[in-house]
């Protein structure tokens, strides 16, 4: 092929020196010129000539030429015109021609020769001609061994606000600017304009006639870019070819938080960026060196404070069980950062915590009452039992429902049970305070007081049980001393206090005799053995219930004392 092209150009250049000299011939492809003084060919009477076939000749003179030396190897062809001048009839040249050669490219390609004269505009239209450029493709970037290797794309985020934190559905607002860095060796003008040190910058305009990476952030419920007469977008070129975009824009992203400690929880909320169309044997991304993730200054929150920030690089597998791209399969790329967040608990100790211990708190004033005033602790245990709900269910509506059981949850649910277990306390003791018969104790004791309480029918039917047996050996003894005595003789019955343990306790005097008997008959058997009497406390229902009282007026509070020791110390500890 090099051959047929130096064969060409040598053709034209001679063609070119016999049309200047005019002494001889030039033969082009299949069309022939001689000499008007050529007698043998054409002869005098020629000279007149119809004028329309010689430009019919020299049409095909002209198309012949650009047809015969069509140099498709080097993108260029020969453009020839012809003109015919006529002689005069005393003239002995019947007629001359002459042939203008001249170059023009195939493929219509601007150049970028004259670069430094022209406008921005004009230099990225040429640069970005579908000749030179393809933004359908992605850039191709080579190692220092001249091997394909897949272009990287480094990412900055900055933070201007976060906001709408909320529980109740599981997402935060983030308003930012994301930078987008990486090299297109397609677009470098420093061969062009190597006195220019200036990137060259536009809007979105510009982004439009280039390739740019297509980035997605995949827990995102909704992104805007923001801006207010057109998007704040900004497309930086500079001379080597890197290219840097920056987006202002806004997204509603999810975040998993997990309540189980709450309100004294942390949260921390993921975002993931991911490149949406190429997989890593192309596009992969990376987080820039300094300052990858950056919060505003003056950046603050109304619930949580802000701890810091962590960012990680990682390679997600898109496949049929996890398709995360729509139909392509692949390894692609990602890039996340986590926001780390901690909650103001300020304003539930201050709405919920210690309105809840005063309520509690308010619930133990009734075992100071007596148990007979029915319609005063009815009313302080009822009010404060609803209070405290309305104000539970206050605090349940700001959080999301979830299947875990969550530390407000425990607090509530024990305060509550506290709060219950007062009105249950004020209805057992009630309860006692109406008996009508005396509790009798072996010993006046917590041990033997609660066995006689939560047990009376079955100390009564012992008791009764005993009593009819005393009865009837009284009753035995009597007839017996009526038939030996007489009936003139008399058996009194006395009753005798009997003190126990600095207690007055009466008890039945046939009891006592016949307790002296057996004492006596003892004695008589057996000298050296002496059986001791057996006693028995005795305490009203009134009294029974006032020592319940008392006893919880110190078994309540310290029960919550201590629950209160276990929960802030799982709170903060765990």
């Amino acid at each position: 092929m090099a051959v047929k092209t130096q064969r060409a150009k040598n053709k034209i250049e001679n063609c070119r020196e016999i049309v200047a000299k005019s002494s001889h011939s030039c033969k082009l492809g299949n069309f022939e010129s001689r000499d008007s003084r050529n007698n043998e060919l054409f002869d005098m009477t020629n000279r007149r000539m119809d004028t329309l076939g010689i430009f019919v000749l020299i049409s095909y003179l002209g198309l012949s030429s650009a047809a015969g030396v069509h140099l498709s190897d080097i993108q260029q062809n020969l453009a020839a015109n012809g003109s015919v001048v006529l002689s005069p009839l005393n003239s002995t040249d019947a007629f001359s021609v002459a042939i203008n050669l001249s170059q023009s490219t195939v493929n219509n390609c601007p150049s970028l020769a004259n670069a430094e004269s022209m406008a921005l505009m004009e230099l990225l239209t040429r640069l970005t001609a579908g000749c030179r450029y393809d933004k359908m493709v992605p850039p191709v970037v080579h190692n220092k061994d001249g091997e394909e290797v897949p272009m990287d794309i480094y990412a900055r985020f900055y933070i201007y606000v976060m906001k709408n934190l909320d529980s109740s559905d599981l997402q935060f607002t983030v308003q930012g600017l994301l930078q987008l860095r990486y090299l297109d060796p397609r677009l470098a003008f420093s061969s062009y304009l190597p006195n220019r040190r200036q990137p060259i910058m536009g809007e979105s305009e510009l982004k439009k006639m280039l390739w740019v990476p297509h980035i997605f952030l995949t827990n995102e419920q909704a992104s805007t870019v923001l801006g207010t007469s057109a998007k704040d977008e900004l497309t930086t070129i500079y001379p080597n070819g890197t290219v840097l975009t920056s987006t202002r824009l806004q997204a509603t992203l999810y975040c998993w938080m997990n309540f189980q400690k709450f309100p004294f929880d942390e949260q921390k909320c993921i975002t993931t960026l991911e490149s949406w169309m190429y997989n890593t044997s192309l596009v992969q991304l990376h987080w820039e060196t300094d300052n990858p993730v950056s919060f505003d200054k003056q950046l603050q929150l109304t619930e949580y404070n802000l701890i810091g920030s962590l960012y990680n690089e990682s390679i997600r597998v898109s496949n049929e069980s996890y398709m995360s791209h729509g139909s392509l399969e692949g390894n692609y790329s990602i890039i996340s950062f986590t926001v780390l967040l901690t909650r103001e608990v300020g304003y539930y100790v201050i709405d919920y915590f210690l309105p809840s211990i005063m309520i509690v708190t308010i619930s133990w004033v009734s075992f100071w009452l007596q148990a007979d005033q029915t319609p005063a602790r009815t009313t302080l245990g009822c009010t404060t039992l609803l209070s405290f709900i309305t104000l539970s269910l206050s605090q349940e509506n700001n959080l999301m429902k979830v299947s875990y059981v969550t530390m407000s949850e425990v607090w509530f649910l024990v305060c509550t049970i506290f709060i219950f277990g007062s009105l249950v306390e004020f209805a057992f003791v009630n309860t006692i305070w109406r008996r009508n018969n005396d509790l009798q104790l072996k010993k006046r004791t917590t041990k033997y007081i609660v066995k006689s309480t939560f047990v009376p029918h079955l100390k009564k039917h012992r008791r009764h049980g005993y009593r009819r047996t005393d009865s009837t050996m009284s009753t035995m003894s009597t007839t017996s001393m009526d038939k030996s005595c007489g009936a003139n003789n008399t058996v009194i019955t006395i009753e005798t206090p009997i003190i126990i343990g600095g207690s007055l306790s009466r008890e039945d005097s046939a009891i006592s005799l016949d307790e002296q008997d057996e004492t006596s008959t003892s004695e008589s058997g057996d000298s050296t053995k002496e059986k001791p009497a057996q006693t028995f406390a005795t305490m009203t229902p009134k009294e029974v219930s006032l020592w319940i009282d008392r006893k919880m007026r110190f078994v309540f509070p310290l029960s919550f004392v201590v629950f209160n020791a276990l929960f802030w110390t799982l709170v903060y500890c765990l």
